[in-house]
């Protein structure tokens, strides 16, 4: 049977104007964190890490993006081997730390393949990870999607060749594994006035649907991930540069990190936001994350 012509170029419109079919809210867990680790704190970060008394929740999450090249994470969400294997960490530092730091609530279905699998997709499937930053909660599932390119900032994969970056959480033992494929890459400068403010950008599918942009501070290297498709208001995955976007807009940083540095990103973002009006801002640790992306894309039923 011959396709119709008039239906051969709709598809062909719709694939140019709408290149990704669907954004997901992937659920990889469930934590606790010190009040003061959300929400910032004018004490020492020792002192709340041993004498805080307040935990707050924390939801672990990570992105599938359905691209019309293919599959694409963004993050690959945590191991629950760090909650159920004592030998998961290294060094005792790190064993003696953990718990004083997060209370992990995980259990072996929390792992990306397992979750994918949930949502009837085959981890084999991921063609591409972006991975924000090398925190053990972000590149907990590289090792469960050998295939893919696992895409990072140059900054931030410089980090490993420091002399203890497990100082800092990034655990040198599980991201430079056999079976990682990983691909450091660098920004590129843009005429596009929208970036005025950034270092860069990175366009991943060069298609203008997924731009990468360095967003520092909570790590030396962490970059978002602008989502922009003809219908939907645009998003913008800023992982742990903020826990929750709202407090990005009242220049609240978190208990970790590099204040200064954060809030220069901040102000990059909201830049962005000025320029890129009804921009969405989703944090990787935020509840409202799933509500906010519902309603980012199904913007053109809303106006």
């Amino acid at each position: 049977m011959v396709a119709d012509p008039h239906e051969r170029h709709q598809d062909e419109c719709d694939s140019v104007d709408h290149p990704i079919a669907s954004i997901q809210v992937l659920q990889c867990g469930q934590a606790e964190q010190h009040r003061e680790h959300r929400y910032g704190s004018k004490r020492p970060q020792l002192w709340w890490v041993f004498f805080g008394r307040d935990w707050v929740p924390l939801p672990l999450q990570c992105f599938l993006i359905d691209h019309r090249d293919g599959l694409v994470l963004f993050d690959t969400g945590i191991d629950p081997a760090i909650g159920l294997d004592s030998r998961y960490i290294k060094q005792a530092i790190g064993r003696f730390l953990l718990p004083r730091i997060f209370k992990l609530k995980l259990k072996e279905n929390d792992r990306i393949d397992h979750v994918l699998n949930t949502k009837g997709v085959n981890p084999g499937d991921i063609r591409t990870a972006v991975i924000s930053h090398l925190h053990f909660d972000h590149v907990g599932g590289i090792e469960q999607i050998p295939q893919a390119e696992l895409i990072v900032s140059e900054q931030e994969w410089a980090i490993l060749s420091e002399p203890h970056p497990e100082r800092d959480w990034t655990l040198r033992e599980h991201i430079e594994v056999p079976s990682a494929n990983w691909r450091p890459m660098s920004f590129a400068p843009t005429d596009d006035p929208l970036f005025d403010a950034f270092d860069g950008v990175f366009d991943l599918a060069g298609d203008g649907s997924m731009i990468l942009l360095p967003t520092p501070g909570h790590t030396k290297g962490s970059i978002s991930m602008l989502i922009r498709q003809k219908g939907w208001a645009p998003i913008l995955l800023v992982a742990d540069l903020t826990y929750e976007g709202t407090l990005l807009d009242q220049d609240i940083v978190a208990g970790t990190g590099d204040p200064e540095t954060l809030r220069a990103s901040f102000a990059k973002v909201r830049n962005l936001r000025e320029r890129l009006p009804g921009l969405v801002i989703v944090a990787s640790h935020d509840f409202a994350a799933n509500e906010l992306v519902s309603r980012a894309t199904h913007h053109s039923m809303l106006v």
